[in-house]
């Protein structure tokens, strides 16, 4: 009955919330280079640059660098250790195992005045009460406040997606490029300069901001593997699955729940989230929400290549009502207490698939409805 609230109320207003935030920002061809990164690679030998390079992909609303020259095809036998690409450049020979580049060079066209070189080597509490009297107005109320759940879940559900498309499928990890491929440098005044990879000093890192590189720049890029999954800094989490609300008389309600989270990573491993969780449903003869807001810690120990497990521990507050024909009138609020496992298959850098099985505990609750509460829910967690 919950998916039918969803299509039923919200269908239009959901595509409206989800295009607005898909088209909000998308992937772009330019990656930046971390500053660690760039102190690394001015030390490394030039000949040996091209071929790792840690970079981050940004998206296509951020501020672009002015553009560097194609190359031009070059003439003659290649040098030593080199081979002729079929782009039209010298490459590495070792880079023959690295197949077709994951972004095409821009093909070459001659300039109205020749300039041979394209690439400038030097940078310019309560319990729950009975209200059996008003059972007619309590399913009204309980109507009203699940229409408004249904606001929640669409906004929490289409910013995840949204999120999840840019932020989580963004590409982190190593990148491959031609040793003297054009890179980017932003000066702390706002001003802009190209040097060449293979021709970068320490020197040419005083006063730089960042630095960027683009796969539609030199003889292309190719992305040589993603890096593990990094949790380090915010999270957005979001995700459905089965929940449970218990009533007087030890009955319990079994049905589809949401669950949204938002929080800080200090590390790779642990973090700590504002976190909720929204179970409602409602037909002409009865109705009911359970709301949960609280804290939640959690952490991922045990690694097993690309899956990810740990333990979580949580608590806050519940709202909960309930009506109906064949459901006793009830309206209360209390704390509650949760625990449970968490298994995480990573998807990208910024991207998990989490499975979670819940036991919540209602600790002022009734005797009939302080048992143990279990639930479980799929979704997705993006950092």
């Amino acid at each position: 009955m919950a998916r039918d609230m969803l299509s039923k109320h919200l269908r239009p207003h959901a595509l409206i919330t989800l295009v607005a935030v898909m088209t909000s920002g998308c992937l772009g061809h330019f990656y930046e280079i971390p500053r660690t990164e760039l102190e690394r690679l001015a030390r490394t030998p030039p000949e040996e640059r091209g071929q790792g390079v840690y970079a981050v992909q940004r998206f296509s609303t951020a501020e672009e660098p002015t553009p560097a020259p194609p190359w031009a095809p070059v003439t003659g036998e290649p040098p030593p250790g080199y081979y002729l690409s079929l782009h039209g450049h010298w490459m590495p020979s070792f880079y023959v195992d690295y197949g077709e580049p994951y972004y095409a060079p821009p093909t070459y066209r001659a300039p109205a005045v020749h300039d041979a070189t394209p690439v400038s080597g030097a940078p310019s509490g309560g319990s729950v009460t009975s209200v059996g009297s008003s059972a007619g107005s309590s399913l009204d109320a309980i109507k009203a406040a699940d229409r408004l759940l249904v606001v929640a879940v669409v906004v929490g559900v289409a910013v995840g997606v949204g999120l999840a498309a840019t932020e989580g499928l963004r590409y982190e990890g190593t990148v491959a490029v031609h040793p003297h491929h054009p890179l980017h440098l932003w000066h702390g005044d706002g001003s802009q300069s190209i040097v060449a990879l293979d021709e970068l000093s320490p020197e040419h890192l005083q006063g730089i901001d960042s630095a960027t590189v683009s796969g539609r720049e030199g003889a292309g890029m190719w992305l040589r593997g993603a890096a593990p999954i990094n949790r380090a800094g915010f999270s957005y989490q979001f995700g459905a699955g089965e929940d449970t609300f218990t009533l007087p008389g030890r009955q319990s309600l079994r049905s589809l729940g949401f669950r949204f989270a938002l929080g800080y990573y200090p590390s790779r491993k642990f973090g700590i989230l504002a976190d909720s969780r929204l179970q409602f449903d409602d037909d002409a003869l009865n109705g009911f929400y359970n709301v949960r807001l609280g804290l939640e810690a959690q952490w991922y120990p045990i690694s097993l290549w690309r899956l990810h497990l740990g333990p979580f521990v949580g608590g806050g507050q519940s709202w909960s009502a309930s009506a109906g024909a064949t459901l006793p009138t009830t309206q209360g609020q209390r704390p509650y207490v949760s625990f449970g496992g968490l298994a995480e298959l990573e998807l990208s850098t910024r991207l998990g698939l989490t499975f979670r099985w819940t036991q919540d505990w209602l600790p002022t609750a009734s005797a009939d409805t302080r048992d143990f509460i279990s639930s479980w829910s799929v979704g997705f967690a993006v950092y």
